[in-house]
């Protein structure tokens, strides 16, 4: 539980995350009570334990983690993905975190749904598909860590992508230097403009080689879900983008 104080504390500065937001009927709570032995279960009644401030800003979609991402254990590469913000209400705070349920059901699913009462926001087509994607990249899920990139609002905000750019740079590449990735996967143009302004998007995505991000190897992809892939239905480049990224982080993604 150190290294889960020890990010709980770097996240509280930013208070995007006051514990009092989190009633019954918010997706947290739900995961909560349909998976009460999950390890994210756990590890956020000490993480939300340290986000005890009055929400001044509009929050954002918590991070997630494997099981296994802060052992000591070797032998796997530890994976960071930074997401753009889907438009979607769904997308961020579940459908994107497709790891939170490795081995549910549609059934265990529904029941999840059933404790919010907002099943027509939660497809979970939707959650299979992004679920698969991660499958097909080879991902180790135990070793892998997903995050927003501009979730830090500007303060007194309440507005949609009202976003503190800065903060929200400085948030993303504090989480890069605390969970050491081996390898990180930007989803979308959003994450890749807020770390390095100075990167072309289609030149990146369809470079076919990983760049550097604060010295690490980072892949590119093209965002898949929620309102980024107008490219499912025919948008400019979309399914080559994916399959070259695909396979570059096949390539990458085993020690």
């Amino acid at each position: 539980m150190k290294k889960i104080r020890e990010l709980a504390k770097l996240f509280a500065k930013y208070k995007i995350y006051p514990k009092s937001c989190y009633n019954e009927r918010s997706p947290l709570k739900a995961f909560q009570s349909v998976f009460p032995k999950n390890h994210y279960s756990k590890d956020l009644e000490t993480f939300l334990s340290y986000q005890d401030y009055k929400p001044t800003q509009r929050g954002a979609d918590l991070p997630w983690w494997g099981e296994k991402l802060f052992s000591q254990e070797r032998g796997f590469r530890r994976t960071l993905i930074v997401s753009q913000d889907s438009g979607y209400k769904d997308a961020g705070s579940i459908v994107l975190a497709a790891q939170f349920f490795p081995d549910t059901t549609r059934e265990k699913y529904e029941e999840f749904i059933e404790k919010m009462g907002v099943e027509r926001y939660f497809s979970f087509n939707r959650w299979r598909k992004v679920r698969d994607q991660f499958v097909e990249w080879e991902l180790d899920f135990p070793f892998l860590y997903l995050t927003d990139a501009s979730k830090v609002y500007k303060e007194g905000s309440w507005k949609n992508r009202s976003f503190d750019k800065q903060k929200s740079k400085e948030l993303i590449e504090a989480e890069i230097e605390f969970c050491n990735p081996d390898l990180i996967i930007l989803l979308g143009k959003q994450p890749l403009h807020l770390l390095d302004q100075n990167k072309d998007y289609p030149s990146v995505v369809e470079g076919g080689k990983p760049i550097l991000i604060k010295g690490k190897k980072c892949i590119v992809a093209p965002f898949f879900i929620g309102n980024g892939p107008v490219g499912n239905r025919g948008g400019k480049g979309f399914k080559k983008r994916l399959e070259i990224a695909t396979n570059l982080i096949k390539k990458h993604s085993k020690r």
